[in-house]
């Protein structure tokens, strides 16, 4: 496998059969179009249950999923180093975050770990279950292209190949299993700025600490919390074989 492509895995898990039973099925997602979330229907699922996954299609604060994933990834490179909580597990999730959605941090030296997020009130929470970016340019001379393929095409293709290889992806919220087949999210070609800081740091080979270009593919959710504590837990195997384990409270304010 090429060295550029991260790994970075998001939420640990609950193994079906692990306790002499699975968790129980999530109950049907309340339904949206494309441009407008059903809010009346977010409301009364929040107040029933507490947690709501959003409709993979929805947009939400006038994006889609898959834009915010993009969004994600580019606060993810501009943290320096020395406040990264991609790298400093004891870091405040919410550093130098200013969007509308907030962004749950992976943690990029393990996949296996525990977090604990304090996440503002009434805002939506963007969780990376298993995500990668596929990124260029790359100091490997042989990473290109092929001739008449386009860069997003390939890009693209490298980072769905790779992340076909997860197996076993199992995902929990509150205690109910996610069905995570349709939160899958592929973006097109676009650009971030990496803070030099990260260079070396993050696992990535090819990242430059400048503006470049990549494509991300992976799970994603997206959820409306009610105040309190709500826990995210995401176990599997990843391309590369390692376990996927980690678990990521979620206390919201009041």
């Amino acid at each position: 496998m090429r060295g550029d492509i991260i790994a970075v895995a998001m939420l640990t898990g609950w193994l079906a059969g692990c306790a002499g039973e699975e968790p129980p099925q999530e109950k049907a997602e309340p339904t949206a179009t494309a441009t407008e979330l059903n809010t009346a229907q977010v409301d009364d699922e929040l107040g029933a249950r507490g947690a709501v996954v959003l409709p993979p299609h929805a947009r939400v604060r006038g994006r889609t999923v898959t834009e915010w994933a993009k969004e994600w990834y580019r606060w993810h490179f501009r943290v320096p180093a020395d406040r990264s909580p991609m790298l400093l597990l004891e870091q405040d999730c919410d550093v130098d975050q200013d969007a509308p959605v907030f962004f749950v941090p992976v943690y990029d030296l393990d996949t296996t770990f525990q977090r604990t997020c304090r996440v503002p009130k009434n805002r939506p929470v963007l969780v990376p279950l298993w995500v990668i970016i596929n990124d260029y340019p790359c100091p490997d001379p042989s990473f290109e292209p092929a001739p008449g393929q386009t860069l997003e095409d390939f890009l693209r293709q490298g980072a769905i190949d790779f992340n076909n290889g997860t197996q076993d992806l199992v995902v929990t919220l509150d205690g109910r299993r996610i069905d995570v087949r349709r939160h899958r999210h592929t973006s097109g070609l676009f650009t971030f700025d990496g803070d030099p800081s990260l260079v070396g740091k993050i696992p990535d080979p090819c990242l430059t600490g400048g503006e470049q270009r990549g494509v991300t593919d992976g799970w994603w959710l997206m959820l409306q919390l009610a105040p309190g504590e709500h826990v995210v837990k995401v176990r599997a195997l990843a391309p590369f074989g390692a376990p996927i384990d980690y678990t990521y409270t979620l206390r919201v304010g009041r």
